[in-house]
């Protein structure tokens, strides 16, 4: 009992058992295992607070990534001939990675401007369907709650485009 006591303080203080307990743990309920920094955390009481606990195993951190294929719904404006609102299908890959526009019967290829973990910039080219999509845009993606912030931005005959939309896996 008294080195139960002697660890929970220890946890609470700060240092736990060799190892800096994470500010960002969050314990909702006894016996809930925490991954913070690669180190897993037990959720335990001490006192009327709950307090990660450090177990000395290593867990798996999940990274974020942006290869994949996201699906959502794009707004464009000023509205193109087929209107303003139009399917979206992404394929993003290391080095670049595919666009269809289905509802506009359209899509082609990305090659990647730049990139970190969590963003990047793809210059499309059109392959497909010329006729009713834009040649030549930008698009620029940023993962955030593992959702995709998609934009694009594009010129033709002189009139600068713009659209949006948020990209779901």
């Amino acid at each position: 009992m008294k080195l139960k006591f002697i660890i929970a303080a220890l946890a609470f203080a700060g240092v736990a058992l060799g190892g800096v307990a994470s500010a960002s743990a969050q314990c909702a309920r006894v016996g809930q295992e925490l991954c913070q920094n690669g180190q897993v955390y037990r959720c335990e009481r001490t006192g009327s607070e709950l307090t990660p606990i450090f177990q000395n195993r290593l867990c798996a951190v999940s990274v974020p990534s942006l290869n994949g294929i996201w699906r959502g719904t794009g707004h464009q404006s000023p509205a193109g001939k087929t209107g303003s609102d139009w399917s979206i299908a992404m394929t993003i890959t290391d080095g670049g990675g595919s666009i269809d526009y289905p509802s506009l019967s359209c899509g082609g290829t990305l090659t990647q401007l730049s990139r970190n973990p969590t963003s990047a910039q793809f210059r499309e080219t059109i392959t497909y369907g010329e006729r009713d999509c834009i040649d030549g845009g930008t698009i620029t993606v940023r993962l955030f709650n593992g959702r995709l912030s998609w934009t694009w931005f594009g010129v033709s005959r002189g009139k600068q485009y713009n659209a949006i939309a948020v990209l779901t896996r």
